[in-house]
């Protein structure tokens, strides 16, 4: 009995501890199960934020050098500009000094010469050069082998004329002197450089004294205070261009596989390289693994630290009591899941985010329609062989709505209209989705249905929303509107605008994108090529003037030269035939015109030839373009030597705008010409108010006066009243001996054309015939 009695006793301690014993080695297997979880989790929060740190280290570092390189190229340009005109004062100083002592000038360049010789700054790469204004080298320390030569037609890689731009510089710059930028020696060898120069012009012997800084000395400063920097950062700089040794980290890889950045492991390090375009640099930053490791374990030792206190509390309460326990034993495992919930909470709300960002970026916050660049990318989505169809649904007159019952209520209108659009959209097409593209504009896109199909689904549409009735503020009223239609997904959002825009010009409900709109869109493609031509002309100084000689017919004498505007393109050379429409629509003409006056009168000025040149009735309608002229012609001191021609349509379209223009040029010698005559009004009562200097005869009556009896007698009459009013004529076009020798038969005092010689950018004072 004593012996039953003990193993009862000893029955519910046994099992006590066994349920114990049981409940711990659960405790412990969940322990360790959440701590494999747990590390894999703290692996990857601290991979994801050592790559972060890495790409923001690299950036900042990109950032360090663009600042660099522009506060270095400011700092080595002033002290450019400030060696050179040292330089300057130090030949000013010899010149006057041995003038004054009565020095020939052949002993004050030699001294010159030698004192600036051994002239060094930028640690001695920096020297003076001195150069002749025409072009022959006078001192070049880092080439002496140069000295002596011209170097006026020498081209630098870029094939720029380098002297010819010295000279440039020092003779028309208002202080003789300024920066150019160029590709030349570096001391003492045969590879090229950028170079930035200061040159100034010493007037005494008309040299050009300059000096500068190369591209690399520049690079070279940058890149050494960058690498001390990265130093303290874990950053680097390799130049393929000085260092011949490839670092291991890069071996495999090209410039272009780190344009937008790449991660590299190695043995011990993470990477993150990424090329610095601006001067073919790599830049990165990088950190060790052990670093990553020592992360893994402070974070693994802080969470299991609270592992650890979590086990102790549950096995205390075990052992007090075994309900307890297992209460103890959930609290845990909960909090272990907390932890590692916890470290991925973040790549969930980033993930929400984008979400929400991408919705707000593609719906239209007025009608809850996806916007424009949703249409854009569920284009780029469809399957390019399927066939699309696109139509653009416009509102009529709804700015007079919005004007009458105001913004607010407008918006409702569109959300109205919006939701009925969707609602018989979805009605006659389940695949087809309705879109807001901006303002009254809303847009249906169709993918399955051919022509005739979709035609008729539109139209349908429009009759719906149009039989619609709204009402705002107890106003009731019904919409009309309208539809382009577009296939062409290359094009799809411009063509259906155009076919909307022709159907409110012709008062048609519908228009489809046809062949009439297509040569519409091509001549809008070709236009904005010219208006980009034109834009990149005047930015690069190329709108010049092209000389056509005008002779006098009974002498063959050349007498003047009309000035006729040309613009330079990579494309060729065009005239205003094919851009003139073009400027005056994007309001670039006025610029396009001062630019070719104002070589023209500069071109006049230098080599004393009288000119003409055009001008048109905007020119002559704006105070402010006539007070230039008048004061570019001041300027140049050659209002006796121009002439400005007006074409005879727009001259006597705004006759008192012609007089005072024509009262003011006369007053200061200048002369006016009435150009292409006959070809518009021509208006004798007109002309004989006005009584102009010169009448030019246009060229589609002086090409049929050999040919036409009728057109003789016209171009007789023309000139004989000339005559009367003492006007000069002038015939155009005169392309042949025959013409010629009718134009001189007829009594036409001067000829123009090909005959005699065809637009030149250089003026010509030798007749081609």
């Amino acid at each position: 009995m004593k012996g039953d009695k003990k193993t009862l006793s000893t029955t519910p301690t046994l099992l006590i501890i066994s349920m114990l014993v049981g409940l711990f080695g659960l405790v412990i297997f969940f322990y360790t199960f959440y701590k494999s979880e747990l590390n894999q989790a703290i692996y990857k929060s601290v991979l994801t934020q050592a790559k972060n740190r890495l790409k923001y280290t690299t950036s900042s570092y990109e950032s360090l050098l663009k600042e660099e390189g522009h506060l270095n190229l400011k700092e080595s340009k002033e002290e450019i500009k400030e060696e050179v005109k040292n330089a300057w004062v130090i030949a000013n100083s010899i010149y006057h000094f041995c003038k004054r002592r009565g020095c020939r000038d052949e002993t004050i360049k030699l001294l010159i010469k030698n004192a600036l010789q051994n002239y060094r700054f930028f640690n001695g790469l920096g020297y003076i050069f001195i150069d002749k204004v025409k072009g022959r080298v006078v001192l070049n320390p880092a080439h002496p082998q140069i000295e002596g030569k011209s170097m006026w037609n020498w081209k630098d890689l870029k094939g720029k004329f380098v002297h010819r731009e010295f000279e440039r510089i020092v003779l028309y710059s208002p202080n003789g002197e300024g920066f150019i930028t160029y590709y030349w020696y570096k001391p003492n060898s045969k590879e090229v450089d950028k170079k930035i120069s200061y040159i100034k012009l010493f007037k005494p012997y008309n040299w050009i004294i300059g000096g500068g800084v190369y591209s690399f000395q520049i690079k070279e400063k940058i890149k050494k205070h960058a690498l001390s920097v990265g130093k303290a950062i874990n950053a680097f700089i390799y130049d393929p261009s000085s260092q011949k040794e490839k670092p291991a980290v890069l071996k495999g890889l090209k410039p272009e596989d780190l344009r937008e950045g790449v991660f590299v492991y190695t043995k011990d390090k993470l990477y993150y390289l990424k090329l610095y375009p601006e001067w073919n640099w790599i830049v990165g930053s990088y950190i060790s693994k052990s670093e990553m490791v020592k992360d893994t374990f402070y974070l693994q030792k802080e969470f299991l630290t609270k592992a650890n206190k979590t086990i102790v509390l549950t096995s205390a309460v075990i052992l007090i009591i075994i309900t307890l326990s297992s209460f103890a034993l959930f609290n845990y495992n909960r909090k272990l899941a907390e932890s590692i919930k916890e470290l991925k909470e973040k790549e969930g709300k980033l993930i929400k985010l984008t979400r929400n960002l991408k919705i707000i970026a593609y719906k239209d916050e007025i009608t809850d329609l996806p916007n424009s660049k949703k249409l854009i990318e569920d284009l780029i989505k469809i399957d390019p062989s399927k066939n699309i169809h696109f139509a653009l649904i416009n509102i009529r007159n709804f700015r007079e709505l919005n004007e009458l019952f105001g913004f607010d209520d407008g918006n409702k209108i569109l959300k109205a209209f919006a939701q009925n659009l969707k609602r018989e959209v979805k009605k006659l097409c389940k695949s087809c989705i309705v879109y807001r593209i901006r303002g009254d504009k809303f847009g249906v896109l169709s993918c399955g249905l051919n022509d005739t199909q979709f035609i008729e689904l539109i139209e349908k549409i429009i009759q719906k929303l149009e039989n619609h009735e709204f009402e705002v503020n107890n106003i009731k009223f019904k919409l009309d509107v309208i539809a382009g239609i577009s296939k062409n997904r290359d094009n799809l959002l411009i063509e259906a605008e155009m076919a909307e825009e022709e159907a409110k010009k012709r008062d048609f409900k519908l228009y489809v994108f046809d062949k009439e709109l297509e040569n519409k869109f091509k001549k809008l493609e070709e236009n904005l090529k010219i208006a980009i031509l034109l834009k990149d002309a005047l930015e690069n100084d190329k709108v010049v003037p092209f000389f056509q000689p005008i002779v006098e017919l009974k002498s063959l004498k050349v007498v003047k030269h009309e000035a006729l505007m040309r613009v330079e393109t990579p494309e060729g050379i065009l005239n205003p035939g094919q851009f003139l429409e073009v400027a005056k629509k994007i309001s670039i003409y006025k610029k396009l015109s001062q630019s070719v006056l104002e070589k023209a009168f500069k071109k006049c000025a230098e080599t004393g030839t009288d000119i003409s040149v055009n001008l048109s009735t905007e020119d002559l309608a704006s105070n402010r373009m006539v007070n230039w002229i008048i004061g570019k012609l001041e300027e140049y001191k050659i209002a006796e030597k121009v002439c400005f021609e007006v074409v005879e349509t727009e001259a006597f379209s705004d006759l008192k705008i012609l007089e005072n223009f024509y009262r003011r040029i006369k007053d200061i010698g200048a002369l006016l010409a009435i150009d292409d005559f006959g070809s518009g009004y021509s208006n004798y009562e007109y002309l004989a108010t006005v009584k102009p200097d010169v009448v030019k005869i246009d060229g589609s009556l002086i090409s049929k006066i050999s040919t036409s009896k009728e057109v003789e007698k016209l171009v007789r009459h023309i000139v004989a009243f000339c005559k009367d009013l003492q006007i000069k004529t002038v015939a155009e076009f005169i392309s042949s001996k025959e013409l010629y020798e009718k134009a001189k038969e007829i009594g036409i005092d001067y000829g123009q054309g090909y005959y005699f010689g065809k637009p030149s950018p250089e003026i010509k004072n030798e007749l081609e015939v």
